[in-house]
């Protein structure tokens, strides 16, 4: 799995388009789900009033829940994996 570059930390009402989940909505929702193994991570962490996400922290929380997430085949890109 190649490295992907995070910023360092993001308030999540401006969440980076490029980061999962991709929108500060979708972050919003997240955070409500996952506070506690955010938390426990380290990866979510208040300033004052904001809630902020540390990017290497947030980078290891997914990492460990991809493990959960089961392979399956998207027919959009079937004829790429055949290409491949």
């Amino acid at each position: 799995m190649a490295k992907t570059s995070l910023p360092h930390s993001w308030n999540i009402n401006a969440w980076p388009a490029d980061v999962y989940p991709g929108s500060p909505e979708k972050g919003r929702y997240m955070v409500r789900a996952q506070r506690d193994a955010l938390v426990r991570e380290g990866a979510l962490v208040r300033v004052g009033r904001e809630l902020v996400i540390i990017g290497d922290r947030y980078a290891r929380f997914l990492q460990k829940g991809a493990g959960r997430v089961a392979e399956f085949e998207c027919p959009a890109n079937k004829h790429r994996q055949a290409a491949a």
